[in-house]
């Protein structure tokens, strides 16, 4: 100590120089804390966990942050024009600003139901701002000149400007705090050393051990990371004014008293620290290893009190070489005005009550604990973590808070975001499902407003997303199925039994009967060419000549009736044959729809199985898929290829009926120039050459027209083999129609049952839709394997209710991920409250 003494001007200098230096180069931890801001809770924590994967999930740089447009009176046409002009102008000036992802009811016409309140009295406007290492205090002056002719109130908030103002809060309470601590300090001081220049003194040692040890921390948490929060320079200032003027009055007391003993004043220091300089060092030694103790906390606030390790150490270093140089350059004068410096007095107040104490331990223990009891029971106050409760109405930030809880809800401004993530992508039916379990289990929890998700984009259920709804829609369409099938199985059993019953022998004694009359023809052409022949000898051959053309007259009658029976009967069987095409084609394309939607229903019936575990162990379920497997192999044999080879035979029909048609046709007005000409060789056999030529001409057409209508004749037999054959396959089918109709009764009754299953099942139709991938890209990170939920609490943000209530979703977001396809899935909730745990 004497070593100390004697190089106290060396000691004052280095004191002197450090602290100038440290105080001139310190960084501005206030800036520091407002562009890092402050980590309220650890890096592993939930909220701290989802900060990291929405960066992953979301490439714009910044944070949420609102504009609140306010007029009591309601909005006018002009001023929300007005409005949206300025925010335009924001848009317009966004990489200046550093402004993206603005979100209002002028440009998003769909969100105005939640941008604008219901009353018109308030508006917001979202938008994320990156600071790009500017002051808040900057960018609201940016902000405010693109505002500037906004005709209303309008307030900037949201995650970086509440911070700020919070900040400067925290900055106003140190320098009251501080400030108060000097006024109480000086008041003890003067009161209990009746000096003027005790206090000061005191007062300027602590001040020179808080500047430096303030450098120090400060270049700590500007270049090493050192924990940072709001309370960090109120924490050191309480502590160190505190215990260093606790420590002070100690030491000064104590020289006094040795100096009333007639020591001098250098034996008087030496003295002061063999005796008190012990206490206070074990003192200091205690407040180091408790401050010490909080590097293991888990929470950077808890964490950020270890920079009361470094003031006590700058001050017990203060109290050892700083604070003798005081005692040896002041001595006496350290107590002015006051001229006793007599030592401490015996007090008989505390000397009567540490006697009472010591002979009466119960007692005096009893007496404490009914002092202590009231107040620890009546004590009302708790940990407070409403930022907004805590700025009041006094900063622009707090207020445009306050209006939207007023008029939109306490939670709408600033809702939380919970975050999964996974290894795999998410989607797909299975992880898609279990994501909509969290959405209702969240929904669920007290406090929570509104939920949305990738499943619930709108924060309500889509009832087409779901096994019950799907059901209703798909028992209705199997009963029109079933009613469907059994209307063709009842088509095709009387197609089968006409089939049955048609004789298709008749068109082959059609054929043969054609062959015949072609004969006759060939022989009734070879009699007129002699007759003509005749004709052109002689009158001698008049009486023959009009003997042949009476048979043939009669010959020529029976042939028009049989041409007429003919016709006839072409035409009806091409009446009953065009009908009958019909039926069938339509039954075809019925049987190869079915088909169709009994592949979609085996495809259903999979999927089906795929969303819940037991599927394999459900009788009712392998029944179902049972049941569809066998009815869609009986109608495997009916192809489009088999079809067609009916069409094609159809076809060939088609074509002989048309041939026989025309033929027919020309047969009929063949006979009917036959007779006219055989009219004409009655009038007189001058004439009857010439009129027999004219007949035989007919005659060889119509032997023409009958070769044809002989052919086509043909090929109608050979079609109408093809649907013989049809008509015996149409039994099997019926067959198997049966089977379909039953099976289809069977699977109704079970999905019915089904029908009040809330499973999510997503169609695929809706995975692949392009309007609901905007809904994806919402709500996924692009590579799909992070997912965010969107919650509106009751509550605000800021408030400890909410914090219990973010609690309780990152509990129920864990419980709803153990045992799924996403059981290895990260998860956590970030937002306001996140600044707030600890």
């Amino acid at each position: 100590m004497r070593k100390i003494i004697r190089g106290r001007w060396a000691i004052f200098s280095i004191w002197l120089i450090a602290t100038i230096v440290l105080t001139v180069i310190q960084p501005d931890i206030n800036a520091i804390l407002r562009q890092k801001g402050q980590q309220g809770t650890s890096s592993d924590s939930p909220s701290v966990m989802a900060d990291r994967i929405l960066k992953k999930m979301d490439t714009t740089k910044g944070t949420n942050n609102l504009i609140v447009f306010y007029d009591k009176n309601k909005l006018s046409d002009d001023e929300m024009e007005k409005i949206s002009g300025a925010v335009e102008s924001i848009r317009d000036s966004g990489s200046e600003l550093g402004v993206a992802n603005i979100m209002d009811p002028f440009s998003i016409p769909e969100a105005k139901s939640s941008l604008v309140s219901k009353d018109g009295t308030t508006l917001m406007v979202s938008y994320k701002l990156d600071k790009r290492g500017r002051e808040i205090d900057d960018i609201q002056k940016q902000m405010e000149s693109k505002l500037d002719q906004v005709p209303v109130e309008y307030y900037l908030s949201g995650e970086d400007f509440i911070n700020n103002d919070y900040l400067k809060a925290s900055q106003a309470g140190v320098e009251k705090s501080a400030a108060l601590t000097v006024i109480f300090i000086l008041v003890v001081l003067i009161i209990a050393f009746r000096s003027v220049v005790t206090p000061l003194i005191s007062l300027v040692t602590v001040a020179f051990s808080y500047l430096v040890s303030m450098g120090i921390a400060a270049q700590l948490i500007d270049k090493a990371g050192f924990p940072i929060t709001s309370l960090t320079q109120m924490l050191l200032v309480l502590i160190l004014f505190g215990i260093g003027t606790d420590y002070n009055i100690l030491l000064f007391n104590r020289f006094k008293e040795e100096l009333s003993h007639g020591h001098s004043i250098d034996e008087s220091i030496v003295n002061t620290y063999k005796t008190a300089g012990k206490t206070i060092a074990y003192s200091i030694l205690t407040v180091f290893i408790a401050f010490l103790a909080l590097i293991f906390a888990e929470s950077p606030i808890y964490r950020s009190g270890v920079v009361v390790v470094i003031g006590v150490s700058i001050l017990l270093l203060e109290i050892v070489t700083l604070t003798p140089f005081i005692m040896k350059v002041l001595g006496q004068k350290l107590f002015w005005p006051s001229k006793s410096i007599t030592g401490h007095k015996e007090n008989k107040f505390w000397g009567s009550t540490s006697s009472f104490a010591v002979k009466h331990p119960i007692i005096s223990t009893v007496i404490i604990l009914l002092i202590i009891g009231p107040m620890m029971y009546l004590h009302q106050e708790k940990l407070n973590f409403d930022t907004i409760g805590e700025l009041g109405d006094k900063y622009p930030s707090s207020k445009a808070i306050n209006l939207v809880a007023d008029h939109f809800g306490k939670g709408q401004a600033m809702p939380a975001t919970v975050v999964i993530e996974t290894s795999k992508a998410m989607d797909n039916n299975e992880s898609l499902a279990v994501i909509d379990n969290i959405t209702e289990r969240v929904k669920s929890i007290k406090g929570v407003k509104q939920v949305s998700s990738i499943t619930q984009p709108q924060g309500k259920p889509i009832d087409g997303f779901y096994v019950d709804n799907q059901m209703g829609a798909v028992t209705d369409g199997l009963s029109q199925t079933q009613g469907g099938v059994d209307q063709i199985y009842n088509g095709l059993k009387e197609a089968q039994a006409g089939f049955g019953s048609a004789d298709f022998s008749k068109v082959s004694q059609m054929v043969d009967g054609t062959a015949k009359l072609q004969d006759g023809m060939n022989a009734l052409t070879n009699g007129l060419k002699q007759i003509q022949t005749g004709i052109d000898d002689g009158s001698s051959h008049s009486q023959t000549i009009s003997n042949g053309i009476v048979a043939i007259e009669t010959n020529l009658s029976k042939m028009s009736s049989g041409v007429a029976l003919l016709a006839e009967n072409y035409g009806k069987m091409q009446n009953g044959y065009v009908e009958m095409g019909a039926h069938y084609q339509d039954a075809a394309q019925a049987l190869l729809g079915v088909k169709s939607v009994l592949l979609q229903m085996q495809s259903m019936v999979t999927a089906l199985g795929n969303s819940y575990e037991d599927s394999q162990s459900d009788e009712n379920y392998l029944a179902l898929k049972q049941t569809i497997d066998q009815v869609s192999a009986s109608l495997s044999p009916i192809t489009p290829e088999g079809i067609q080879e009916l069409n094609e035979n159809y076809n060939a029909v088609t074509v002989g009926f048309g041939t026989a048609n025309n033929n027919l046709s020309v047969m009929s007005s063949g006979l009917s120039q036959m007779a006219n000409g055989l009219k004409k060789l009655e009038s007189g056999l001058d004439q009857a050459s010439k009129g027999i030529g004219t007949i035989v001409t007919n005659m060889n057409n119509v032997t023409n027209g009958l070769n044809q209508m002989k052919s086509g004749q043909q090929q109608l037999a050979d079609g109408l083999n093809g649907f013989s054959v049809f008509g015996e396959k149409l039994s099997d089918v019926n067959n198997g129609l049966k089977q379909i109709s039953d099976g289809l009764g069977q699977t109704n009754g079970y999905l019915t049952q089904l029908n009040t299953n809330k499973t999510f099942f997503m169609p695929k139709e809706a995975l692949t839709n392009k309007d609901f991938k905007r809904s994806f890209d919402t709500f996924m990170s692009e590579d799909r394997k992070i997912t965010k939920f969107m919650v509106v609490m009751n509550d605000d943000p800021y408030s400890e209710s909410a914090l219990k209530t973010v609690d309780k979703i990152n509990q129920t977001v864990s419980d709803g991920l153990k045992g799924t396809v996403l059981s290895d899935a990260k998860s956590g909730t970030s937002g306001p409250v996140r600044q707030q745990t600890i």
